[in-house]
């Protein structure tokens, strides 16, 4: 008599095999989805730094100033807010979070990117007057990669950090201000940050080392013309 149909130990035996090659398989599909979107996050910050660079120099030519308004903001805007009050200040930014605008004005796809961190700054260079706007402020930003729940932490790598490409506790420092920045941090995130210099005018990844969760207020920045040797911590107040 011809069988047909599987046994029930036959059916158990295939659902197990299945599983198994699942079980190897899942970790290969989450690698290759991470790195597309490091791939992806720095593509598109490649293509941001240009445009920033091509928006400064557009500006100077016309004005003689690098008041560029980056986030699609209208005048009173950017000039409102008011960095004596830095819930105030921050309330523009998270504005622009919500609109999904930062940096949109000199950039199509920026729809990923969110500032989480903010330090006000006067076109001189100084920082904390009463009405330094965000034309000259950096910002702290993150994008698909580094935001909170980006690319998990290379662990076989030194440090869990691989140099050069963003993961989770990463993150990037847009640095519209006239001053070169030094950027590294304080306290259990902050201790644990890759010090870098930001030029002004530019947009640099910072790397750092091991799993601790990203704290902002723990970032800080060195070379502001009025705290010219101390660092200061950037803001989050109103974000």
């Amino acid at each position: 008599m011809r069988r047909s149909g599987f046994t029930m130990v036959e059916l158990i035996f295939v659902i197990i095999i299945i599983g198994i090659l699942s079980a190897a398989a899942i970790p290969k599909f989450g690698d290759i989805k991470d790195k597309a979107k490091i791939n992806s996050e720095l593509s598109a910050m490649e293509g941001l730094a240009s445009a920033i660079t091509v928006a400064q120099e557009s500006r100077n030519d016309n004005y003689g100033d690098y008041k560029v308004n980056w986030y699609d903001l209208t005048e009173a805007d950017a000039n409102g807010s008011n960095s004596t009050n830095f819930p105030t200040f921050g309330a523009v930014i998270k504005k622009v979070n919500d609109s999904k605008s930062v940096l949109k004005k000199i950039a199509k796809k920026t729809n990923k990117l969110k500032i989480v961190a903010f330090a006000p700054f006067y076109e001189n260079g100084n920082i904390w007057g009463n009405s330094a706007g965000i034309y000259y402020s950096p910002v702290i930003i993150t994008s698909e990669a580094s935001n909170a729940h980006g690319v998990k932490y290379p662990k076989d790598a030194t440090g869990e950090d691989i140099a050069g490409k963003p993961d989770k506790n990463d993150f990037w420092v847009f640095n519209p201000s006239s001053q070169d920045l030094l950027i590294d941090g304080t306290g259990a995130y902050g201790a644990n940050i890759n010090p870098v210099t930001v030029e002004s005018g530019s947009l640099a990844l910072v790397d750092v080392n091991g799993t601790a969760t990203r704290v902002p207020n723990q970032i800080r920045f060195t070379g502001a013309a009025n705290y010219l040797t101390t660092a200061q911590g950037f803001r989050v107040d109103g974000l």
